[in-house]
């Protein structure tokens, strides 16, 4: 009987309040399976590294993983100790980058999510929606924590009173 080759946890890594819960519950079902967790940082070369590819590699690298530790150290108060981490740079899109990194069956691929304004996502696609849709493996998408969703909810609902308010006194 062939052994079966463990899957993979891999958490796309960013310091929203989402990626930050997606990066706590990725860790948690790290330590159930008994594997590690694959922290992906994905960043993009922008056009002015076109003609240094090697260097923008090399500063991105340790920029992601400076990042990375920064969403341990919020999400978790450092890089936990009883479950293996794998922090891997990866140059690219974030959606495309992470759905080629979990590319295996038996992965599991966590994403945080955030409420995003309609005209944010005419001009960048949703990472999640992405991932959900274009994944091999299993997509977990994380939203943020529902104190943080009705805060934003609240924070909006004040700001349209704050417009509606201001325009009365002036006519």
């Amino acid at each position: 009987m062939p052994r079966q080759i463990a899957g993979r946890v891999v958490v796309g890594v960013d310091l929203s309040l989402a990626g930050l819960r997606a990066l706590r519950l990725a860790v948690a079902e790290a330590g159930r399976r008994g594997v590690a967790v694959h922290a992906v940082r994905v960043w993009n070369c922008d056009s002015s590294w076109q003609d240094d590819a090697a260097g923008c590699t090399e500063e991105i690298g340790e920029q992601a993983r400076a990042e990375a530790v920064a969403a341990f150290d919020a999400a978790m108060g450092g890089i936990p100790h009883d479950v293996r981490v794998v922090i891997t740079p990866v140059v690219g899109r974030p959606w495309s980058a992470l759905v080629d990194y979990a590319y295996r069956d038996n992965d599991l691929l966590y994403v945080g999510t955030s409420q995003r304004h309609w005209w944010r996502r005419l001009f960048r696609p949703s990472t999640a929606r992405y991932c959900a849709a274009h994944a091999s493996c299993p997509v977990v998408v994380v939203p943020a924590e529902s104190f943080v969703r009705s805060a934003a909810g609240r924070r909006q609902t004040r700001a349209i009173i704050r417009e509606l308010s201001s325009r009365s006194m002036t006519t």
